[in-house]
């Protein structure tokens, strides 16, 4: 059985971006990598939006949860200023 999407979840998609590489950056972390988009497909299919992608990535993260809320720089250039919780 397939597992549901949030509802709340209707950020960009993994299937709307078709570069065979997607960027994934954190400076504070000093973490950057080229993630291969087939591999992410096998992963967690085409339908995964960003944001679970990037939660999943930021996993571990201290400043993902906060008593203020997401402070985890994690994004994805490709999205410009889109993914990040405060647009970074």
């Amino acid at each position: 059985m397939a597992r549901q999407e949030p509802v709340n979840d209707l950020g960009p998609r993994l299937k709307d971006h078709r570069e065979p590489l997607i960027e994934f950056i954190c400076r504070p972390c000093h973490r950057h990598c080229a993630l291969e988009r087939k591999l992410l497909v096998k992963v967690f299919g085409d339908g995964v939006s960003f944001a679970v992608i990037r939660r999943r990535m930021a996993m571990g993260c201290d400043r993902m949860q906060t008593p203020e809320g997401d402070k985890c720089s994690a994004h994805f250039p490709c999205l410009d200023d889109t993914d990040g919780p405060d647009g970074s």
